[in-house]
């Protein structure tokens, strides 16, 4: 372990206290004195985040992009997360409370946002650790609701894109523990928004693995130049086999993605109705009595998006609100001609390669 940066740590925790130039100082000492981030540092910083409450907006930065390089960078190939990595880091951020909103939570958002892959038990971690927080507090903060986002749309899961069942019941839980308080009004629309892509959308993308990412980068530093791959068509000529290649270079490749277009809207087609499945899981989960302002507004969006729903939620959607009528288009819109930039997709979950 760097002998400074453990005298720093130790002090700061006897102080229960860090200050911005402190912040400054492990900073030299994490990234001025190797090549690499070392796990003993890490771990240093990690009980030092739990053990100074007092500390400036710089700590969480700091800490975050330190766990950021070493969990995903510091990895072969580069970017991937493996399981011995998440085991190490749930391990490490639930020492003493567990992580901190500026500290351990930071760090897992922005380890999931910059994976290309991850298990997704790292990401159920991340987003258990952020509904414990709300909970405990009692109600939801415009911070909460940013939190949520970003662990429920982190990106390096299995389900990638779309919300998964896992997390619409930890948004119901957050809901549940919350309702009756004074929340920031971005959660309703929150809620009903992940809990309604849940009921009505699909997840057809799937990272490569670990061996797969690392065959592709292999690949691509072993391909010869276009000179190479020229001269060697020159001298085992394939005129067919030419033609394609030269004119025809990505063929194949797009013969792949219309195959796999065609299957995302075949399981999107089919993820749009509403299930009796589906219908009682969101029964049982909604309140026995009146609906809180957030399960109100989740009905609403059903009523207005789910192309077939259950007959089981009939009644409830007859008797939940319309949803308000599309604003009319903008002066000079025209579809068809694509004039204006697409409003961003709902949550900010990357796709593979993006």
């Amino acid at each position: 372990m760097n002998v400074t940066l453990a005298d720093i740590v130790g002090r700061l925790k006897a102080a229960g206290r860090i200050g911005a130039d402190d912040v400054l100082s492990m900073r030299a000492q994490i990234y001025g004195a190797a090549d690499k981030i070392e796990k003993d540092d890490l771990e240093a910083l990690a009980d030092l985040d739990t053990a100074a409450p007092d500390r400036p907006p710089e700590w969480g930065a700091f800490f975050a992009e330190a766990m950021t390089d070493y969990v995903v960078r510091q990895q072969v190939p580069e970017d991937y997360v493996d399981d011995g990595k998440a085991d190490w880091t749930i391990a490490l951020l639930s020492r003493g409370s567990g992580p901190t909103l500026d500290g351990g939570l930071e760090a897992l958002a922005r380890i999931l946002d910059a994976a290309t892959q991850a298990p997704d038990r790292l990401a159920a971690y991340g987003l258990d650790a952020a509904k414990a927080r709300v909970i405990a507090k009692g109600r939801v903060e415009a911070e909460d609701v940013a939190l949520l986002r970003r662990m429920v749309f982190a990106g390096a899961g299995e389900s990638n894109i779309g919300v998964s069942r896992e997390e619409a019941d930890a948004l119901f839980d957050v809901n549940d523990a919350c309702k009756a308080a004074a929340n920031d009004p971005a959660w309703a629309d929150f809620f009903a928004r992940c809990v309604g892509d849940y009921l009505t959308a699909v997840s057809p993308f799937h990272l490569a693995g670990r061996d797969e990412a690392r065959h592709e980068e292999e690949w691509l530093e072993s391909k010869d130049s276009l000179g190479h791959f020229m001269s060697g068509m020159v001298k085992a000529p394939d005129v067919k086999g030419a033609f394609r290649e030269v004119f025809h270079p990505f063929q194949d490749e797009e013969d792949e993605w219309k195959a796999a277009a065609d299957l995302m809207e075949t399981q999107e087609a089919a993820a749009a109705p509403v299930t009796d499945d589906e219908a009682r899981w969101l029964v049982g989960r909604l309140s026995h009595g009146a609906l809180s302002e957030a399960e109100t507004r989740l009905l609403t969006f059903l009523k207005g998006q789910a192309a077939q729903i259950s007959p089981l939620l009939h009644p409830l959607l007859d008797a939940a609100p319309d949803p308000a009528p599309e604003p009319a288009a903008a002066p000079g819109w025209d579809a068809d001609e694509d004039l204006f930039e697409p409003a961003p997709v709902f949550g900010q979950r990357k796709v593979a390669g993006g």
